[in-house]
């Protein structure tokens, strides 16, 4: 459910409704939160989702961990940061014990996480933590382009420091072998951003293309079909390939974002486990009002669904 005092519980019942059923949906948050967006959602009948505190309804799993009895949507709280990673570490014991086949997370609040105690920075950290995982790659993807970032949640000036010749090339290498694995494309064709302006001109606007041109070289020895580096300010204005690799956060999410916001998925590669998640935040800002869009968490799971039949089929 992510932060109750955010849209993950709106979204997620709007979106029961529109699913597949090619797989079963299992519900993990807190019925009381739940209770209140159906309420305010459907009225007082509401009858497809009043059945949580008995584990759900026909076609939907809703497991109630109890933990809040209260809530003030849009607001910031260690309780809400603490319920967040328990939804998450549940999902996680039923993953590893077989009974799920994959995650899909709605938002949590960094605030709320960290204020709890809770040491990490987000969903994806928390989860390649408790996968045993050190290598792993933030992927925001749509109909349209996916991108894999090199660098995630760190400040601008810090990226060129960031940067290295293995971090590039296991982005690539765990991007290539991704898409084989979960997408099903058998040679996949991959672009990489330079860092700088014109991808650096030559060294004119700095020499961080150096590194990248090496760990472009290093994927390519071993049979990779990555070009680049290439200049970020004109690379995204024809998808023409399978995967892009930006340098860090704005550089790739701003063009994969602006094509189509509504549908943009996070994807966590590199995890022994499938692992989606909506392309936005917890809209605090609209949150309990409503009128949050469930397009991106049902994107999400369409993803999960695809990559687990395609990852079943290879």
């Amino acid at each position: 459910m992510g932060d109750p005092a955010g849209i993950g519980g709106e979204v997620i019942l709007k979106s029961l409704p529109e699913l597949s059923r090619k797989t079963i949906p299992v519900v993990i948050g807190d019925s009381h939160v739940m209770g209140i967006v159906a309420k305010q959602l459907f009225g007082s009948n509401a009858p497809f989702f009043n059945n949580f505190k008995d584990g759900g309804t026909e076609g939907v799993e809703f497991i109630d961990l109890g933990l809040i009895e209260e809530v003030q949507f849009g607001r910031s709280d260690p309780k809400y940061g603490e319920a967040s990673y328990k939804y998450i570490i549940e999902a996680l014991k039923l993953l590893f014990a077989g009974e799920v086949s994959a995650i899909v997370t709605c938002p949590i609040n960094k605030k709320s996480i960290n204020s709890a105690g809770i040491e990490f920075i987000g969903h994806t950290e928390l989860l390649a933590h408790y996968s045993g995982v050190k290598d792993y790659v933030m992927m925001m993807a749509n109909r349209s382009m996916r991108v894999s970032l090199v660098t995630i949640h760190i400040p601008i000036k810090e990226v060129p420091h960031a940067l290295s010749v293995e971090k590039i090339t296991k982005t690539i290498l765990i991007t290539h072998n991704s898409l084989k694995t979960y997408f099903g494309l058998e040679r996949p064709h991959i672009k990489v951003c330079g860092l700088n302006p014109h991808a650096g001109e030559g060294g004119i606007m700095g020499d961080e293309e150096t590194m990248i041109q090496e760990a472009i070289g290093v994927a390519q020895s071993l049979n990779v079909n990555v070009e680049g580096p290439f200049p970020a300010d004109t690379l995204f204005h024809r998808v023409d390939c399978d995967a892009y690799i930006a340098m860090y956060h704005d550089q790739g999410l701003i063009p994969v974002k602006t094509v189509d916001f509504y549908r943009t998925v996070n994807i966590t590669l590199g995890l022994p486990f499938v692992r989606t998640s909506p392309g936005h935040g917890t809209g605090y800002d609209i949150a309990g009002k409503g009128i949050a869009d469930p397009s991106s968490l049902l994107e999400a799971y369409r993803i999960a669904e695809n990559m687990i039949f395609i990852n079943q089929l290879i």
